[in-house]
Protein backbone atom coordinates (compact mmCIF):
# COMPACT_ATOMS: atom_id res chain seq x y z
CA UNK A 1 0.00 0.00 0.00
CA UNK A 2 1.32 3.42 -0.92
CA UNK A 3 2.48 5.23 2.24
CA UNK A 4 2.53 8.66 0.55
CA UNK A 5 -1.22 9.13 0.88
CA UNK A 6 -2.53 12.36 -0.58
CA UNK A 7 -5.06 13.75 1.84
CA UNK A 8 -7.32 16.65 1.07
CA UNK A 9 -9.59 19.25 2.54
CA UNK A 10 -13.34 18.79 1.92
CA UNK A 11 -15.15 22.13 1.50
CA UNK A 12 -18.92 22.67 1.51
CA UNK A 13 -20.06 25.96 -0.01
CA UNK A 14 -23.72 26.86 0.57
CA UNK A 15 -24.90 23.29 -0.11
CA UNK A 16 -28.61 22.71 -0.65
CA UNK A 17 -30.49 19.49 -1.25
CA UNK A 18 -34.20 19.09 -1.91
CA UNK A 19 -36.40 16.24 -3.10
CA UNK A 20 -39.81 16.21 -4.78
CA UNK A 21 -42.45 16.29 -2.07
CA UNK A 22 -44.77 13.40 -1.47
CA UNK A 23 -48.25 13.71 -0.05
CA UNK A 24 -48.05 14.69 3.61
CA UNK A 25 -44.39 15.84 3.45
CA UNK A 26 -43.42 19.17 4.94
CA UNK A 27 -40.11 20.83 5.70
CA UNK A 28 -39.21 20.91 9.39
CA UNK A 29 -38.55 24.23 11.05
CA UNK A 30 -34.86 24.24 11.98
CA UNK A 31 -33.65 24.94 15.49
CA UNK A 32 -31.92 28.26 16.05
CA UNK A 33 -28.34 28.04 14.78
CA UNK A 34 -25.23 30.12 14.98
CA UNK A 35 -25.40 32.78 12.24
CA UNK A 36 -21.73 32.29 11.41
CA UNK A 37 -22.55 28.82 10.08
CA UNK A 38 -25.14 30.11 7.62
CA UNK A 39 -24.43 32.11 4.48
CA UNK A 40 -25.74 35.66 4.61
CA UNK A 41 -24.81 36.31 1.00
CA UNK A 42 -26.17 33.11 -0.47
CA UNK A 43 -26.70 32.97 -4.19
CA UNK A 44 -29.28 30.24 -3.67
CA UNK A 45 -32.95 31.22 -3.97
CA UNK A 46 -33.86 30.29 -0.41
CA UNK A 47 -37.40 31.52 -0.74
CA UNK A 48 -37.84 29.35 -3.79
CA UNK A 49 -36.76 26.24 -1.89
CA UNK A 50 -38.81 27.11 1.14
CA UNK A 51 -42.03 28.12 -0.56
CA UNK A 52 -42.36 25.66 -3.43
CA UNK A 53 -45.08 23.21 -2.50
CA UNK A 54 -43.66 20.44 -4.71
CA UNK A 55 -40.25 20.13 -3.02
CA UNK A 56 -38.97 19.27 0.45
CA UNK A 57 -35.66 20.81 1.48
CA UNK A 58 -33.42 18.26 3.22
CA UNK A 59 -30.23 20.35 3.54
CA UNK A 60 -29.78 24.11 3.52
CA UNK A 61 -26.94 26.60 4.07
CA UNK A 62 -24.28 23.94 4.64
CA UNK A 63 -21.00 25.88 4.91
CA UNK A 64 -17.96 24.31 6.55
CA UNK A 65 -14.73 22.50 5.76
CA UNK A 66 -13.08 19.27 6.86
CA UNK A 67 -9.33 19.84 7.20
CA UNK A 68 -6.60 17.65 5.71
CA UNK A 69 -6.28 14.47 7.74
CA UNK A 70 -9.10 15.42 10.10
CA UNK A 71 -11.61 12.94 11.56
CA UNK A 72 -14.91 14.83 11.27
CA UNK A 73 -18.07 13.29 12.72
CA UNK A 74 -21.55 14.26 11.52
CA UNK A 75 -24.03 13.53 14.29
CA UNK A 76 -27.73 14.15 14.70
CA UNK A 77 -31.10 12.45 15.05
CA UNK A 78 -32.62 10.29 12.31
CA UNK A 79 -33.80 12.40 9.37
CA UNK A 80 -31.51 15.37 10.05
CA UNK A 81 -29.73 15.01 6.68
CA UNK A 82 -26.34 13.65 7.77
CA UNK A 83 -26.40 10.55 5.52
CA UNK A 84 -27.68 12.66 2.63
CA UNK A 85 -24.68 14.97 3.07
CA UNK A 86 -22.35 11.96 2.98
CA UNK A 87 -24.02 10.67 -0.19
CA UNK A 88 -23.56 14.08 -1.81
CA UNK A 89 -19.79 13.83 -1.18
CA UNK A 90 -19.76 10.32 -2.64
CA UNK A 91 -21.72 11.34 -5.74
CA UNK A 92 -24.66 9.05 -4.94
CA UNK A 93 -26.99 12.08 -4.83
CA UNK A 94 -27.02 15.23 -6.96
CA UNK A 95 -26.70 18.69 -5.41
CA UNK A 96 -29.65 21.05 -5.66
CA UNK A 97 -27.40 24.07 -5.08
CA UNK A 98 -23.96 25.07 -3.87
CA UNK A 99 -20.70 23.20 -4.39
CA UNK A 100 -18.42 20.62 -2.80
CA UNK A 101 -14.66 20.59 -3.25
CA UNK A 102 -12.06 17.96 -2.44
CA UNK A 103 -8.70 19.67 -2.39
CA UNK A 104 -8.58 21.99 -5.38
CA UNK A 105 -11.19 20.01 -7.37
CA UNK A 106 -14.85 20.91 -7.61
CA UNK A 107 -16.60 17.54 -7.62
CA UNK A 108 -20.26 18.52 -8.17
CA UNK A 109 -20.52 16.85 -11.56
CA UNK A 110 -17.85 14.17 -11.25
CA UNK A 111 -19.06 10.54 -11.21
CA UNK A 112 -18.39 8.63 -7.96
CA UNK A 113 -15.48 6.68 -9.46
CA UNK A 114 -13.64 9.91 -10.32
CA UNK A 115 -13.88 11.50 -6.85
CA UNK A 116 -11.08 9.46 -5.24
CA UNK A 117 -13.14 8.56 -2.19
CA UNK A 118 -13.82 5.24 -0.48
CA UNK A 119 -17.03 4.55 1.41
CA UNK A 120 -17.79 2.12 4.25
CA UNK A 121 -21.49 1.29 4.52
CA UNK A 122 -23.65 0.31 7.48
CA UNK A 123 -24.52 -2.97 5.72
CA UNK A 124 -20.86 -3.80 4.87
CA UNK A 125 -21.77 -4.24 1.15
CA UNK A 126 -19.35 -7.15 0.63
CA UNK A 127 -19.60 -9.26 -2.52
CA UNK A 128 -21.04 -12.55 -1.19
CA UNK A 129 -19.57 -14.76 -3.96
CA UNK A 130 -16.03 -13.40 -3.54
CA UNK A 131 -13.45 -14.39 -0.94
CA UNK A 132 -12.14 -11.84 1.53
CA UNK A 133 -9.01 -11.52 -0.62
CA UNK A 134 -11.01 -10.73 -3.76
CA UNK A 135 -13.25 -8.32 -1.88
CA UNK A 136 -10.15 -6.40 -0.82
CA UNK A 137 -8.62 -6.60 -4.28
CA UNK A 138 -11.73 -5.69 -6.28
CA UNK A 139 -11.43 -1.92 -5.96
CA UNK A 140 -7.67 -2.05 -6.55
CA UNK A 141 -8.10 -3.91 -9.83
CA UNK A 142 -10.54 -1.33 -11.12
CA UNK A 143 -8.62 1.67 -9.79
CA UNK A 144 -5.24 0.62 -11.10
CA UNK A 145 -6.73 -0.08 -14.51
CA UNK A 146 -8.37 3.37 -14.62
CA UNK A 147 -5.15 5.11 -13.53
CA UNK A 148 -3.12 3.54 -16.35
CA UNK A 149 -2.61 6.43 -18.86
CA UNK A 150 -2.15 3.94 -21.72
CA UNK A 151 -5.24 1.89 -20.95
CA UNK A 152 -7.01 2.95 -24.21
CA UNK A 153 -4.10 2.04 -26.52
CA UNK A 154 -4.36 -1.04 -28.77
CA UNK A 155 -1.23 -2.62 -27.28
CA UNK A 156 -2.46 -2.15 -23.72
CA UNK A 157 -5.82 -3.64 -24.66
CA UNK A 158 -4.16 -6.68 -26.23
CA UNK A 159 -1.88 -7.08 -23.21
CA UNK A 160 -4.81 -7.03 -20.80
CA UNK A 161 -6.69 -9.61 -22.87
CA UNK A 162 -3.63 -11.87 -23.01
CA UNK A 163 -3.03 -11.56 -19.28
CA UNK A 164 -6.68 -12.22 -18.58
CA UNK A 165 -6.56 -15.35 -20.75
CA UNK A 166 -3.46 -16.62 -18.99
CA UNK A 167 -4.99 -15.99 -15.58
CA UNK A 168 -8.16 -17.88 -16.57
CA UNK A 169 -6.24 -20.75 -18.15
CA UNK A 170 -3.96 -21.29 -15.15
CA UNK A 171 -6.55 -20.74 -12.40
CA UNK A 172 -7.11 -24.50 -11.99
CA UNK A 173 -3.41 -25.10 -11.39
CA UNK A 174 -1.78 -25.12 -7.93
CA UNK A 175 -0.87 -21.62 -6.72
CA UNK A 176 2.86 -21.82 -7.57
CA UNK A 177 2.00 -22.50 -11.24
CA UNK A 178 -0.69 -19.85 -11.73
CA UNK A 179 0.11 -16.84 -13.91
CA UNK A 180 0.19 -13.50 -12.11
CA UNK A 181 0.78 -10.21 -13.90
CA UNK A 182 2.96 -7.46 -12.45
CA UNK A 183 -0.20 -5.51 -11.60
CA UNK A 184 -1.69 -8.51 -9.78
CA UNK A 185 1.51 -8.94 -7.76
CA UNK A 186 1.26 -5.30 -6.62
CA UNK A 187 -2.38 -5.84 -5.69
CA UNK A 188 -1.48 -8.94 -3.70
CA UNK A 189 1.20 -7.02 -1.83
CA UNK A 190 -1.28 -4.26 -0.93
CA UNK A 191 -3.97 -6.74 0.14
CA UNK A 192 -1.58 -8.51 2.50
CA UNK A 193 -0.40 -5.21 3.98
CA UNK A 194 -3.99 -4.16 4.70
CA UNK A 195 -4.88 -7.61 6.07
CA UNK A 196 -1.91 -7.45 8.41
CA UNK A 197 -2.93 -4.02 9.74
CA UNK A 198 -6.50 -5.22 10.35
CA UNK A 199 -5.42 -8.65 11.63
CA UNK A 200 -7.48 -10.57 9.08
CA UNK A 201 -4.63 -12.49 7.34
CA UNK A 202 -6.20 -15.83 8.32
CA UNK A 203 -9.55 -14.85 6.78
CA UNK A 204 -8.42 -14.11 3.22
CA UNK A 205 -9.75 -17.40 1.77
CA UNK A 206 -13.15 -17.21 3.48
CA UNK A 207 -16.45 -16.07 2.01
CA UNK A 208 -18.41 -13.26 3.75
CA UNK A 209 -21.03 -15.75 5.01
CA UNK A 210 -18.26 -17.45 7.02
CA UNK A 211 -17.39 -14.25 8.91
CA UNK A 212 -18.71 -12.70 12.11
CA UNK A 213 -20.12 -9.18 12.14
CA UNK A 214 -16.88 -7.69 13.43
CA UNK A 215 -14.83 -9.54 10.82
CA UNK A 216 -17.13 -8.34 8.03
CA UNK A 217 -16.72 -4.77 9.24
CA UNK A 218 -12.92 -5.08 9.21
CA UNK A 219 -13.05 -6.42 5.66
CA UNK A 220 -15.22 -3.47 4.61
CA UNK A 221 -12.72 -1.10 6.25
CA UNK A 222 -9.86 -2.90 4.53
CA UNK A 223 -11.47 -2.57 1.12
CA UNK A 224 -11.67 1.20 1.65
CA UNK A 225 -8.11 1.42 3.02
CA UNK A 226 -6.59 -0.57 0.17
CA UNK A 227 -7.51 2.10 -2.36
CA UNK A 228 -5.54 4.87 -0.62
CA UNK A 229 -8.30 7.44 -1.31
CA UNK A 230 -8.16 11.14 -0.58
CA UNK A 231 -11.23 10.84 1.66
CA UNK A 232 -12.83 8.05 3.70
CA UNK A 233 -16.63 8.21 4.06
CA UNK A 234 -18.22 6.06 6.79
CA UNK A 235 -21.98 5.75 7.12
CA UNK A 236 -22.86 4.37 10.58
CA UNK A 237 -20.45 1.43 10.14
CA UNK A 238 -20.81 0.16 13.72
CA UNK A 239 -24.58 0.16 14.12
CA UNK A 240 -24.94 -3.57 13.34
CA UNK A 241 -22.41 -4.67 15.97
CA UNK A 242 -23.08 -5.60 19.59
CA UNK A 243 -22.02 -3.20 22.33
CA UNK A 244 -18.69 -4.85 23.21
CA UNK A 245 -17.62 -5.30 19.60
CA UNK A 246 -18.73 -1.75 18.80
CA UNK A 247 -16.39 -0.38 21.48
CA UNK A 248 -13.47 -2.48 20.19
CA UNK A 249 -14.03 -1.59 16.54
CA UNK A 250 -14.48 2.09 17.40
CA UNK A 251 -11.00 2.16 18.90
CA UNK A 252 -9.60 0.32 15.86
CA UNK A 253 -11.07 2.83 13.42
CA UNK A 254 -9.62 5.79 15.33
CA UNK A 255 -6.20 4.12 15.53
CA UNK A 256 -6.21 3.28 11.81
CA UNK A 257 -7.30 6.77 10.80
CA UNK A 258 -4.48 8.33 12.82
CA UNK A 259 -2.02 5.83 11.36
CA UNK A 260 -3.09 6.55 7.77
CA UNK A 261 -3.75 10.28 8.19
CA UNK A 262 -6.58 10.18 5.66
CA UNK A 263 -9.35 12.79 5.79
CA UNK A 264 -12.42 11.02 7.20
CA UNK A 265 -16.10 11.99 7.36
CA UNK A 266 -17.99 9.70 9.73
CA UNK A 267 -21.79 9.67 10.13
CA UNK A 268 -23.50 8.43 13.29
CA UNK A 269 -26.59 9.08 15.41
CA UNK A 270 -24.73 7.85 18.49
CA UNK A 271 -23.32 10.81 20.41
CA UNK A 272 -20.99 8.51 22.39
CA UNK A 273 -19.33 7.46 19.12
CA UNK A 274 -19.10 11.09 18.09
CA UNK A 275 -17.52 12.21 21.38
CA UNK A 276 -14.92 9.43 21.47
CA UNK A 277 -13.91 9.38 17.80
CA UNK A 278 -14.03 12.84 16.25
CA UNK A 279 -11.37 15.54 16.14
CA UNK A 280 -14.36 17.82 15.61
CA UNK A 281 -18.08 17.15 15.58
CA UNK A 282 -20.75 18.76 13.38
CA UNK A 283 -24.12 18.55 15.13
CA UNK A 284 -27.01 18.56 12.66
CA UNK A 285 -30.74 19.04 13.05
CA UNK A 286 -33.52 19.62 10.51
CA UNK A 287 -31.08 19.88 7.61
CA UNK A 288 -28.81 22.52 9.16
CA UNK A 289 -25.53 22.59 11.01
CA UNK A 290 -26.18 23.60 14.62
CA UNK A 291 -22.60 23.76 15.88
CA UNK A 292 -19.13 22.54 14.87
CA UNK A 293 -16.53 22.17 17.61
CA UNK A 294 -14.28 19.76 19.46
CA UNK A 295 -16.07 17.16 21.63
CA UNK A 296 -15.34 18.91 24.93
CA UNK A 297 -16.31 22.33 23.61
CA UNK A 298 -19.67 20.96 22.46
CA UNK A 299 -20.19 19.42 25.88
CA UNK A 300 -19.14 22.44 27.91
CA UNK A 301 -20.30 25.28 25.63
CA UNK A 302 -23.33 24.15 23.61
CA UNK A 303 -24.59 26.91 21.36
CA UNK A 304 -28.29 26.14 21.84
CA UNK A 305 -30.67 23.88 23.73
CA UNK A 306 -30.71 21.24 21.00
CA UNK A 307 -26.93 20.73 21.13
CA UNK A 308 -27.00 20.76 24.95
CA UNK A 309 -29.67 18.06 25.00
CA UNK A 310 -28.21 15.92 22.22
CA UNK A 311 -24.59 15.87 23.43
CA UNK A 312 -24.20 14.08 26.73
CA UNK A 313 -25.52 10.81 28.13
CA UNK A 314 -27.71 10.95 30.12
CA UNK A 315 -28.92 14.21 28.62
CA UNK A 316 -28.92 17.61 30.29
CA UNK A 317 -31.77 18.47 32.68
CA UNK A 318 -33.92 21.52 31.86
CA UNK A 319 -35.94 23.59 34.34
CA UNK A 320 -37.85 26.83 33.72
CA UNK A 321 -36.74 29.65 36.06
CA UNK A 322 -37.47 33.34 36.35
CA UNK A 323 -34.78 36.03 36.49
CA UNK A 324 -35.53 38.04 39.66
CA UNK A 325 -32.38 40.16 39.59
CA UNK A 326 -29.12 40.24 37.71
CA UNK A 327 -27.85 37.34 39.81
CA UNK A 328 -30.97 35.60 41.11
CA UNK A 329 -32.95 32.79 39.45
CA UNK A 330 -36.23 31.80 41.06
CA UNK A 331 -38.29 28.62 40.83
CA UNK A 332 -41.35 27.84 43.00
CA UNK A 333 -39.21 25.27 44.87
CA UNK A 334 -35.78 26.92 45.06
CA UNK A 335 -33.78 30.09 44.43
CA UNK A 336 -30.26 30.23 42.97
CA UNK A 337 -27.83 33.09 43.51
CA UNK A 338 -25.38 33.09 40.62
CA UNK A 339 -21.71 34.12 40.56
CA UNK A 340 -20.86 37.72 39.62
CA UNK A 341 -19.87 36.75 36.07
CA UNK A 342 -23.60 36.43 35.23
CA UNK A 343 -24.53 39.90 36.50
CA UNK A 344 -23.94 41.88 33.30
CA UNK A 345 -25.57 39.47 30.87
CA UNK A 346 -28.69 38.84 33.01
CA UNK A 347 -29.47 42.55 33.37
CA UNK A 348 -31.20 42.30 29.99
CA UNK A 349 -33.42 39.40 31.14
CA UNK A 350 -34.84 40.66 34.44
CA UNK A 351 -38.43 39.46 34.91
CA UNK A 352 -38.15 37.00 32.01
CA UNK A 353 -38.40 33.22 32.12
CA UNK A 354 -35.30 31.32 30.99
CA UNK A 355 -34.43 27.64 30.72
CA UNK A 356 -31.86 26.43 33.26
CA UNK A 357 -29.70 23.54 32.06
CA UNK A 358 -27.91 21.24 34.52
CA UNK A 359 -25.98 18.10 33.61
CA UNK A 360 -26.60 15.04 35.87
CA UNK A 361 -23.03 15.10 37.25
CA UNK A 362 -23.45 18.73 38.34
CA UNK A 363 -26.14 17.93 40.93
CA UNK A 364 -24.84 17.05 44.40
CA UNK A 365 -26.69 15.48 47.33
CA UNK A 366 -27.31 18.18 49.97
CA UNK A 367 -29.37 19.08 53.02
CA UNK A 368 -32.77 20.83 52.85
CA UNK A 369 -32.25 24.48 51.94
CA UNK A 370 -34.05 27.18 49.94
CA UNK A 371 -31.20 27.13 47.41
CA UNK A 372 -31.37 23.36 46.91
CA UNK A 373 -33.76 21.33 44.74
CA UNK A 374 -36.27 19.06 46.56
CA UNK A 375 -36.94 15.78 44.73
CA UNK A 376 -38.42 12.31 45.10
CA UNK A 377 -36.62 9.23 43.75
CA UNK A 378 -38.59 7.45 41.01
CA UNK A 379 -35.93 5.10 39.60
CA UNK A 380 -32.45 3.91 40.61
CA UNK A 381 -30.02 2.70 37.95
CA UNK A 382 -26.97 1.19 39.63
CA UNK A 383 -24.26 0.58 37.02
CA UNK A 384 -21.49 -0.45 39.41
CA UNK A 385 -19.04 2.39 38.74
CA UNK A 386 -21.79 5.00 39.07
CA UNK A 387 -25.49 5.32 39.91
CA UNK A 388 -28.12 7.36 38.09
CA UNK A 389 -31.30 8.53 39.76
CA UNK A 390 -34.50 9.48 37.99
CA UNK A 391 -36.09 12.21 40.12
CA UNK A 392 -39.38 14.07 40.26
CA UNK A 393 -39.34 17.66 41.51
CA UNK A 394 -41.51 17.98 44.61
CA UNK A 395 -44.64 19.88 43.57
CA UNK A 396 -46.36 22.75 45.32
CA UNK A 397 -49.40 24.93 44.64
CA UNK A 398 -47.37 27.54 42.72
CA UNK A 399 -46.42 25.05 40.01
CA UNK A 400 -48.85 25.17 37.07
CA UNK A 401 -48.01 21.68 35.78
CA UNK A 402 -45.90 18.66 36.65
CA UNK A 403 -42.22 19.31 35.85
CA UNK A 404 -40.17 17.02 33.68
CA UNK A 405 -38.16 14.32 35.53
CA UNK A 406 -34.56 15.10 36.43
CA UNK A 407 -31.54 12.78 36.26
CA UNK A 408 -28.69 12.93 38.77
CA UNK A 409 -25.43 10.99 38.97
CA UNK A 410 -24.33 10.02 42.45
CA UNK A 411 -21.58 8.01 44.13
CA UNK A 412 -22.21 4.27 43.57
CA UNK A 413 -21.72 3.58 47.30
CA UNK A 414 -24.56 5.93 48.27
CA UNK A 415 -27.61 3.87 49.29
CA UNK A 416 -30.87 5.29 47.91
CA UNK A 417 -34.42 3.90 48.04
CA UNK A 418 -37.37 4.38 45.70
CA UNK A 419 -39.69 7.10 46.93
CA UNK A 420 -37.00 8.65 49.14
CA UNK A 421 -36.98 12.45 49.48
CA UNK A 422 -33.62 13.94 48.47
CA UNK A 423 -32.29 17.48 48.13
CA UNK A 424 -29.71 18.46 45.53
CA UNK A 425 -27.43 21.48 45.31
CA UNK A 426 -26.39 22.86 41.92
CA UNK A 427 -22.76 23.43 40.91
CA UNK A 428 -23.32 27.07 39.96
CA UNK A 429 -20.12 27.37 37.90
CA UNK A 430 -21.41 24.58 35.61
CA UNK A 431 -24.95 25.76 34.83
CA UNK A 432 -26.30 26.69 31.38
CA UNK A 433 -29.03 29.20 30.54
CA UNK A 434 -31.09 29.31 27.35
CA UNK A 435 -33.50 31.87 25.88
CA UNK A 436 -36.95 30.26 25.79
CA UNK A 437 -37.91 31.93 22.51
CA UNK A 438 -34.80 31.28 20.41
CA UNK A 439 -33.35 28.40 22.47
CA UNK A 440 -29.93 30.07 22.04
CA UNK A 441 -27.43 29.76 24.86
CA UNK A 442 -26.87 32.75 27.15
CA UNK A 443 -23.25 32.97 28.28
CA UNK A 444 -21.62 34.81 31.17
CA UNK A 445 -19.22 37.53 30.12
CA UNK A 446 -16.04 35.63 31.07
CA UNK A 447 -16.69 32.75 28.67
CA UNK A 448 -15.33 33.01 25.09
CA UNK A 449 -17.64 32.48 22.14
CA UNK A 450 -17.57 28.94 20.71
CA UNK A 451 -15.21 28.25 17.83
CA UNK A 452 -16.32 26.64 14.60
Amino acid sequence: MDTDVVVAQVIFEDVYKSFPARKGDRTANPTSVDPSLSSTTSTQPKSKDDTKSDTVTILRHINFSVEDGEFMVLVGPSGCGKSTLLRLIAGLEDLTGGSIRIGDRKINHLPPKARDIAMVFQSYALYPHMSVYNNLAFGLRRTQSQRDPKRHSISASLRRKLESGLVSATRILPKPFRYRSKREKLIEQTVHQVAEILQIETLLDRLPKQLSGGQKQRVALGRAMARDPQVFLMDEPLSNLDAKLRTQTRAQIVKLQRQLGTTTVYVTHDQTEAMTMGDRIAVMNAGQIQQIASPLELYNQPINRFVAQFIGSPPMNFISVQVRSSRSLQHPQFTLTLPEVWEMVLQNYQGQTLTLGIRPEHLDLASPNSSNIPTQVELVEALGHETYLSLQLTQNSQMAHAPAPLIARINPYQQVSLGEQLWFSVQLDKIHLFDQQTEAAIRPSHLPAPTH
